[in-house]
């Protein structure tokens, strides 16, 4: 079973808004470690699921508080604050009022899995809003965003089938930054692609058109030299069908996909 940091972040966050009001607020690696009943090692992922949270949501960086036993120094992970400049971030989080914020990572108290709402929202993508609403956190919802996109395209690239689950990612069509709370977790809104093809898409190279159909920007390859490997990934793909899922509500929805083709000038 896959370990669930977000449940630990979850038991993890009461404890770091407490130091921070300590006299001394500071806890070491192996204090924390104790209290929550894990070992000192993997407590960097914990304060890494809290830490992507406190930046993603501007928050003072609350992590500062814990700190090595041997020099009194946050961790090699700790990237919230400038490190040449810790007093000011410590003082940030001293006088934080984090007692009126509500734990971020409450969707995994009952021990509730990312992969579990990967499921669910696969399953029922009209749920995305919800989920989004549960998770908040921005790692752990593009982490269920991906899962879900890798159940509901059976781990495959839409583009070229690509099955090596490691090098396939998530490629929000609306970008994050853009998408309403709804859009950033609907699998609508997604394509599961590979790497290679995930940058090709996101640099306006290739698109699927609304009839679901890859499209290639330079369809002849008149567009300087290719290799062998270039034809391959990128102009033999043009005018193919792309995978898609077997549930129709998953597929691309033309909204998401003509914010992408407004976006980088294409023409169907």
């Amino acid at each position: 079973m896959a370990t669930n940091h977000a449940e630990r972040a979850f038991r993890a966050w009461p404890i770091l808004t407490r130091v921070a009001k300590q006299a001394d607020p500071t806890i070491t690696y192996g204090a924390i470690a104790a209290e929550l009943g894990i070992h000192h090692r993997v407590v960097r992922y914990v304060l890494s699921e809290i830490q992507d949270w406190c930046m993603d949501e501007k928050k003072p960086p609350l992590t500062i508080v814990v700190v090595g036993a041997g020099d009194g120094l946050p961790g090699p992970g700790f990237i919230a604050w400038d490190v040449d400049d810790l007093p000011s971030g410590m003082a940030e989080v001293t006088s934080y009022p984090w007692e009126q914020l509500t734990n971020p990572f409450t969707f995994a108290s009952t021990g509730l899995t990312e992969e579990d709402l990967a499921k669910d929202l696969s399953t029922h993508p009209e749920k995305a809003a919800e989920i989004y609403a549960r998770v908040k956190v921005r790692g752990a919802a593009q982490r269920i965003f991906r899962r879900a996109l890798l159940h509901a395209y059976d781990s495959q690239c839409a583009i070229c089938g690509m099955s090596f689950e490691d090098a396939l990612q998530a490629a929000h069509l609306i970008p994050w930054s853009a998408a309403s709370h709804e859009q950033r977790m609907a699998p609508s809104n997604g394509l599961l692609l590979c790497a290679n093809h995930h940058r090709l898409l996101d640099n306006g190279l290739i698109t699927i058109s609304p009839t679901f159909v890859i499209t290639y920007y330079d369809p002849e390859g008149k567009d300087g030299d290719y290799s062998e490997a270039d034809l391959d990934v990128a102009v033999r793909r043009h005018g193919s069908k792309a995978i898609l899922p077997k549930d129709k509500r998953l597929w691309p929805d033309a909204l998401a996909l003509a914010h992408h083709h407004e976006e980088w000038d294409w023409e169907f």
